[in-house]
């Protein structure tokens, strides 16, 4: 029996992952704002995104026409302490009306190990409030496996060989590697792989792709 494996990894920016709020902020309901833009629930961050003592870099949780009572942001560790100290170098500081930024000072370091991963902000009132109005976004250090998924598969699954198509859409730092194996074999193996420069990773290029880089690995 002879496998044959195509591997499918899709290269993003941040922004073409997480979808921008045209009206921002908007007029009602919970939101993210980073850079100016708004952003819609579950949306991705990197920590050297948020990583700055700039205001307008901060990851902002609003929401119009409240008034902040007890809300909090709680990542994947717990709550991220508003006012002083921080968790895991993220800290959180309070603005006007039901608002609550996080963000990472550059003279902590970096995001900690345990800190990455998905955070969610409560308003105006604490997570354990029924009731209350919730977003999340997911604050992650260098590269991050947005989606991992099966496409293609043969529609007669008793002829061989078989080609399994296995697509991959990376989000973050530029540059990554690529592993594939099936047990104990290994079917591909490239390192230093770049989302500029692809001379390390031999591949095609799909120009067609709805995304700045797809790169085809057999």
């Amino acid at each position: 029996m002879t496998e044959s494996v195509l591997v499918v990894v899709t290269a993003v920016l941040l922004l073409s992952v997480s979808e921008v709020i045209t009206d921002c902020p908007p007029s009602s309901g919970i939101y993210l704002r980073h850079s100016g833009n708004c952003f819609f629930n579950g949306s991705y961050f990197t920590d050297s995104s948020i990583r700055s003592s700039a205001t307008s870099l901060r990851l902002e949780c609003g929401l119009p026409g409240e008034t902040l009572s007890t809300g909090q942001w709680i990542g994947p560790d717990g709550e991220v302490p508003c006012g002083s100290g921080n968790k895991h170098n993220v800290q959180c500081t309070t603005g006007s009306g039901a608002s609550l930024s996080i963000h990472i000072n550059p003279a902590n370091g970096y995001l900690g190990a345990d800190g990455d991963g998905q955070y969610m902000c409560c308003l105006p009132t604490s997570c354990s409030t029924s009731g209350t109005n919730i977003i999340t976004a997911t604050i992650f250090r260098y590269s991050e496996i947005e989606s991992f998924a099966v496409a293609d598969l043969p529609s007669d699954m008793t002829v061989y060989p078989q080609e399994y198509k296995l697509s991959c859409t990376k989000i973050g730092f530029p540059e990554y590697g690529i592993s594939m194996s099936i047990g104990a074999t290994a079917l591909a193996s490239y390192t230093n792989c770049h989302d500029i420069n692809n001379n390390n990773c031999p591949g095609t290029t799909d120009s067609s792709a709805p995304v700045d880089n797809t790169f085809l690995v057999q």
